[in-house]
């Protein structure tokens, strides 16, 4: 429990100490430690040292990042766009011979409670520049933590956010293709493993890996606040002058309809008694 709370409190420094650093250079990587080559392996578990690892070259430069599926290899700077995808790319290599892995040297080899953890910029403003880091812990590696940052500038003002299920660990081993826990991005950091999901990484490159874990980018809407409008209630037309209804009109109106009824009623009369007239003709015929 006591190494536990000392992996975690690192974990904690580093991000503390990514977060200030200045954006100075192409790669970012700590602390200062001693390198190794693929000819000359370490002695002892310890993380990503090997400056001519034949798949990535230094291994200290471990945490790159390329627009998803441009083809183009991985880079530690590049500029980002809204509404696109990003692949973030993070080695892992436990340095230490093969050799060291077996009980004739104390398993001194193989690295214990390995951790990684990774951060990246909720928002970014036009111009700025943000830091996308990795830091790998183990509690019994030389250095217990090593940490490195590739940097993201963004074309216009953006959020970034994190693509759920995305994070992937890849080796050789019965872990390949499992999603990580979302842990991930917190500063205690999510377990790698082999066969199982348990911090144990043994020494050589047969044993190394990388995680992978997509970033979607989106612009950044106006939310200027937009006044209302006050609707406008249309103004009733006001005739010039209004229609006089007084009793003298009402009067006359009466004698209009009564002499119409009256001028129906002789019509249809009328046309009654032709009819019959027309009718006792066609008889005499």
């Amino acid at each position: 429990m006591k190494q536990l709370k000392k992996q975690l409190l690192a974990l904690g420094l580093a991000a503390a100490l990514t977060a200030v650093l200045p954006l100075t250079g192409v790669s970012a990587w700590g602390p200062e430690r001693p390198t190794y080559t693929n000819e000359r392996p370490a002695d002892h578990a310890t993380f990503n040292s090997i400056t001519n690892n034949a798949a990535v070259g230094d291994e200290r430069d471990f945490v790159r990042i390329e627009e998803k599926s441009s083809g183009r290899p991985y880079s530690s700077d590049i500029t980002i766009e809204p509404g696109k995808q990003y692949e973030v790319y993070i080695y892992y290599h436990n340095d230490a011979s093969m050799t060291y892995n077996g009980a004739e040297y104390d398993y001194v080899g193989v690295a214990r409670d390995v951790r990684l953890a990774s951060n990246f910029p909720d928002e970014l403003a036009a111009g700025e520049r943000g830091v996308v880091n990795g830091i790998i812990s183990s509690s019994n590696a030389e250095p217990e933590m090593v940490w490195d940052e590739a940097y993201i500038t963004a074309s216009e003002d953006m959020t970034l956010h994190y693509v759920e299920g995305s994070a992937k660990i890849y080796n050789d081993w019965g872990v390949n293709g499992s999603v990580l826990s979302i842990n991930l991005f917190s500063d205690e950091g999510t377990f790698l493993g082999l066969n199982e999901l348990n911090g144990v990484i043994l020494g050589c490159d047969e044993y190394s890996g990388q995680v992978v874990y997509t970033i979607q980018t989106y612009a950044v809407e106006d939310d200027t606040p937009v006044e209302p409008v006050e609707p406008v209630e249309p103004t009733p037309e006001v005739p010039e002058e209004l229609p006089n209804t007084g009793p003298l009109e009402v009067g006359l109106a009466i004698v209009i309809l009564v002499a119409l009824a009256a001028a129906i009623a002789y019509w249809v009369h009328t046309r009654k008694a032709v009819k019959h007239v027309t009718k006792r003709a066609k008889g005499k015929k």
